[in-house]
């Protein structure tokens, strides 16, 4: 998610699996060969947010928006069935987006860091590793000499505690900030999956501390909801101060009966760190 300074407009990227020609949902198990990246907007972070479209056609998951140095906009996604990384660029946040390379590394799960020289710090999700305690799903980061690549490994894993989904921010004062999906695949219990780590330069990183986020939601009405899983954080930085302000994550196997129309469990959470709490499906 991302916001148009211009406009006000805030722009939300994310994943939909399409897997029955978006006539009846299939839940979370398409997503390796049925996502899409859809693209909805509201003036409101916390909408409502209305659908505008397709942004990328399948194949393409697990979506994150950049800045290239230009002000270019950058689109990152799981692509090439389910095993490399696709960038694709666009002047306008509507698009129309243009894939410059379905395949510019061999990696998934990716979470783009642009640095101002035009490179890019690749994290993703690597593995099989010696990791612990539950999964040898790790965390790794490769290095691009520009922001379609090429890409080389540097580090995999980058700590030694099992994970995946990473995404990297930058707060205000210069610090590197990983946040994760502390227990993937078949570690359980998933109640505290949330994992958070640091690093002063965003090549050294601490181990994480898992239970930055819980599968419970608590809303601003006193109810709360439990789901099964909550995956794919993004932390979105608020536009005027450069501080954490949204939490985005991609959760499943939650109620279906939020609202009067709700047909599925999966759908995109968007937290305000303030307290506020919206869901979009």
């Amino acid at each position: 998610m991302v916001q148009n300074r211009s406009t006000g407009l805030w722009h939300l990227y994310m994943a939909e699996i399409n897997c029955n020609g978006g006539h009846s949902p299939c839940e979370l198990h398409g997503w390796s060969y049925a996502s899409q990246v859809g693209h909805a907007t509201s003036l409101d972070p916390l909408g409502p947010f209305t659908r505008k479209g397709v942004a990328l056609p399948i194949q393409h998951h697990n979506p994150t928006v950049s800045h290239a140095p230009n002000g270019t906009l950058l689109l990152y996604s799981i692509s090439a069935g389910a095993t490399h990384t696709s960038v694709a660029t666009a002047s306008s946040y509507n698009g129309p987006w243009t894939v410059l390379d379905d395949a510019m590394a061999p990696y998934t799960n990716p979470s783009p860091l642009v640095h101002a020289n035009g490179t890019l710090s690749l994290f993703f999700q690597g593995g099989p590793q010696a990791v612990v305690p539950c999964s040898s799903e790790s965390i790794g980061m490769a290095r691009c000499t520009s922001m379609r690549g090429p890409c080389e490994q540097r580090a995999n894993p980058i700590y030694n505690h099992t994970g995946e989904d990473p995404s990297v921010f930058v707060d205000a004062r210069g610090n590197f900030h990983l946040l994760s999906n502390g227990y993937p695949g078949p570690c359980k219990p998933k109640a505290w999956q949330g994992g958070h780590a640091w690093s002063r330069d965003g090549v050294t990183w601490s181990e994480p501390r898992v239970g930055a986020f819980s599968t419970t939601v608590s809303f601003m009405d006193g109810t709360s909801m439990t789901c099964a899983r909550r995956e794919r954080p993004q932390m979105v930085m608020d536009p005027q101060n450069g501080r954490p302000a949204y939490l985005v994550t991609g959760v499943t196997g939650c109620p279906s009966n939020l609202t009067a129309t709700s047909t599925t469990g999966t759908f995109t959470l968007i937290q305000g760190l303030d307290g506020k709490n919206q869901e979009f499906s």
